[in-house]
């Protein structure tokens, strides 16, 4: 073998490690990536459904009701407004 092969050759593996090295990076990330999604798909579910709990739990009609039975309160009989 001549010296211009084994340069030529040397070059060919050092380009064949390099692929398999980014190769192999590239598809961690790629599962990196896809847990987060998965992660962040569940958040904005959980999120969806607090939102929706929580504005049934504010409503105006479920809180005027709890205050009614629970703690007695009523509507005040005589009102008057001063100027």
């Amino acid at each position: 073998m001549t010296w211009g092969s084994v340069v030529l050759w040397s070059a060919v593996l050092i380009s064949a490690i390099s692929q398999l090295s980014v190769v192999t990076w590239n598809r961690d990330l790629l599962q990196v990536w896809q847990k987060a999604d998965a992660e962040r798909q569940t958040l904005a579910e959980e999120h969806s459904r607090l939102v929706l709990e929580k504005s049934t739990l504010t409503a105006h009609g479920r809180i005027d009701t709890l205050a009614r039975k629970r703690l007695g309160m009523k509507e005040p009989e005589n009102t008057r407004v001063f100027r």
